[in-house]
């Protein structure tokens, strides 16, 4: 008898009963029903809201920080991908420059198909030309060549992309409209893209850059207008230093799964299953290759 043969057959079964056991324990953990999403809808050219309005939308509250920031998004693109088409005609020669020019172009192409879409499901119209102030930086760029085509060409980019950048982290932090997050992100990505390859370039004049400032510090505490906690109010307070305010995850998730059903959620019993056959076919094939040693052994004599 070939005892090889009956090692293999309880290690496939094995293999299988796992397999139908952890397929058991995924389906398990799968929600019964999956939640339809929102539907989008597109609203009317100009419903944004102005000035200091702040308008709802089916992605959050769009505030007048909003709307500016989509705009200078927009604008960003209408004189810098122009740029770049300069150093692409003026420089020819110069592979830094070039390669800048490249990723101006380019991720300008992304961030206008980004801020494009996010102002028509906004209902927000984009500016379609470059403020006075970028048309005549590009009026220098006109007006020059050579080296000095270069130290303007960076030095106006890079300033501009220092402003930028730090207005789309502003933005990025206290947005609470959904579109305006995912728009400030991919500008954070891009502008810090075009920030390095302009640096690349060596003609960055680092001394003509803004300063940074630190943040102000936070106001001092008015201790005399807080009413003085006693007794039980200051036990209250040692106890509970949220205020009242208890972090809580939504429903189903896993963490919720995790902390009230144990490491492995609803399929505690199914993982446990799993290791008990593991556990009877390593038995079993143990309990084979000792028959087989045998076996041998009453051959020999």
């Amino acid at each position: 008898m070939d005892l090889a043969r009956p090692a293999r057959l309880v290690v496939a079964l094995a293999g299988c009963a796992l397999a139908v056991l952890l397929d058991t324990g995924s389906a398990l953990g799968q929600p019964a029903t999956t939640t339809p999403s929102t539907p989008i809808s597109t609203p009317p050219p100009g419903s944004a809201g102005t000035g200091d309005e702040v308008v709802q939308t089916q992605w959050g509250p769009l505030g007048p920080a909003d709307r500016d920031f989509m705009n200078r998004v927009k604008q960003a693109g209408l004189w810098e991908k122009p740029a770049g088409d300069k150093g692409r005609a003026k420089r020819p020669d110069q592979p830094k420059i070039l390669e800048a020019c490249k990723h101006l172009i380019e991720g300008h192409t992304l961030l206008d198909n980004v801020v494009n879409r996010a102002g028509v499901l906004l209902g927000h119209t984009l500016p379609t030309e470059a403020s006075d102030e970028q048309k005549g930086w590009l009026a220098e760029m006109d007006a020059a060549s050579g080296d000095e085509f270069d130290a303007v060409f960076a030095n106006r980019l890079r300033a501009a992309h220092g402003k930028v950048y730090a207005y789309a982290a502003q933005i990025r932090a206290g947005t609470k409209n959904e579109l305006i997050r995912i728009l400030s992100t991919q500008a954070m990505i891009t502008v810090f893209d075009h920030i390095k390859v302009l640096e690349d370039t060596g003609r960055v004049d680092f001394a003509g850059l803004e300063s940074p400032q630190p943040l102000a510090p936070p106001p001092p505490a008015d201790s005399s207008a807080a009413p003085d906690a006693t007794g039980d109010q200051a036990a209250d307070a040692t106890a509970n230093p949220t205020d009242g305010v208890i972090p809580t995850v939504p429903e189903g998730t896993r963490f919720t799964r995790t902390a009230e059903q144990g490491v492995f959620g609803e399929n505690n019993g199914v993982f446990f299953g799993a290791i008990a056959v593991l556990a009877l076919a390593l038995v079993g094939m143990r309990f084979i290759s000792r028959s087989k040693k045998s076996r041998r052994k009453s051959r020999s004599f």
